[in-house]
């Protein structure tokens, strides 16, 4: 039985079945910034906490970024990660607006 898990892709040789923990800490980090400026913009926009239905919104935006800087990782890595962080991206929002109207 062939596990073929890797492609070859403009010259580079890409893992197919990447996760997110696969991604360097600095990649991780930025990914995570750029959710959280997008839940946050989203929040502002709609004043409120995005729901479910918004995810797909704030994902795809933050996936474009992600094309645009060469990080390869599957979209729905991203949000499957999105999805775990989201109660913490709230949390640090609201917590971040509280210090601010102090």
């Amino acid at each position: 039985m062939s596990r073929k898990n890797h492609i070859k892709f403009d010259g580079m040789l890409i893992r197919t079945d990447k996760q997110f923990r696969h991604l360097k800490n600095s990649q991780k980090e930025k990914i995570s910034n750029w959710l959280y400026d997008e839940y946050r913009n989203v929040y502002d926009k709609i004043g409120q906490a995005p729901d479910s239905r918004r995810n797909e919104e704030i994902v795809s935006a933050v996936y474009e970024k992600i094309e645009e800087c060469g990080i390869w990782i599957p979209y729905y890595e991203v949000e499957k990660y999105y999805c775990s962080k989201k109660n913490k991206y709230r949390k640090r929002y609201e917590n971040a607006n509280l210090s601010a109207t102090d």
